[in-house]
């Protein structure tokens, strides 16, 4: 009898460390280092970030949704052309990112269909489609500014550029924070 209780212990080992190997790989690990904000971006000055408990808690509060954000990065940008506000957030997992991304695209999707603009009419816009330094970025339009979002591994980012040259801002942004 106790050869049968080795067995089953050792599958149930094997089972443990197949399903940890599995969690391991289907979390991002290159984005576990802090987001480093460059001092500049598109001739603008860095003026202000914030980070951490009080950066995931804005971030949950723009999203409202239950998916957890194991850290949160905003930046915000000033100069004389312009600003660009940058929001990033960090999930635990490639899948929970993706959730988040698909949650915040179907907001603004619903936000533009009758019954959104009904409710006053939807804040973002002129949703499309574009692919910028190989990654699939959405715009749309609102408040005053083009806004971009994109996902890259387990982080999410929204970019708010006000000024000359959005896309120019965006290739930059893609460039800086697309931990190569």
């Amino acid at each position: 009898m106790s050869g049968k209780y080795v067995k089953l212990a050792g599958i149930a080992l094997v089972i443990v460390l197949a399903l940890a190997v599995i969690s391991f790989l289907n979390t991002d690990r290159t984005s576990n280092n802090e987001i480093n904000f460059p001092e500049q971006l598109g001739g603008m000055h860095l003026e202000q970030t914030v980070s951490g408990p009080q950066a995931v808690d804005m971030i949950s509060k723009l999203h409202g949704t239950g998916i957890s954000i194991r850290q949160g990065y905003i930046g915000s940008y000033v100069g004389d052309q312009g600003k660009v506000m940058i929001w990033i957030s960090e999930s635990d997992t490639l899948e929970e990112a993706g959730q988040l991304f698909d949650i915040m695209d179907q907001k603004i999707i619903e936000a533009n269909t009758s019954e959104g603009t009904a409710a006053g009419g939807p804040p973002f816009t002129d949703r499309r489609t574009m692919t910028q330094n190989g990654i699939d970025v959405i715009a749309v339009k609102g408040m005053g500014m083009e806004n971009y979002y994109y996902r890259i591994g387990s982080l999410v980012f929204w970019i708010a550029v006000e000024g000359p040259d959005p896309v120019q801002i965006l290739d930059e942004a893609i460039d800086k924070f697309s931990l190569k």
